[in-house]
């Protein structure tokens, strides 16, 4: 049977860890993971190719990412408004 002790000190460090990685700072490099917020979570690396398309095909849905960048997912494949034109991007 655990004491009393060991449960108030086992609850008040899960406390205080869950307090330090709410305000960002406690579990960063511990634990391996932390909170993200909804935005960063969005962030996204959009990679240019050289491929360049006058128009969209019929069924392209737009989406938004955080900063505002906007891009347009046309099947398996993604296009970024460039100069008038659609460049073929890839998104990690």
């Amino acid at each position: 049977m655990i004491s009393r002790s060991l449960f108030c000190r086992a609850v008040a460090t899960c406390g205080m860890l869950a307090i330090s990685s709410v305000a960002g700072n406690g579990l960063d490099g511990i634990l391996g993971f932390r909170l993200v917020s909804p935005a960063e979570a969005k962030t996204v690396v959009i990679q240019r190719t050289t491929i360049y398309i006058t128009t969209l095909p019929k069924g392209c849905v737009k989406t938004t990412y955080s900063g505002g960048t906007v891009v347009w997912r046309c099947g398996t494949k993604y296009y970024q408004p460039y100069k008038n034109r659609y460049v073929l991007v890839y998104i990690k």
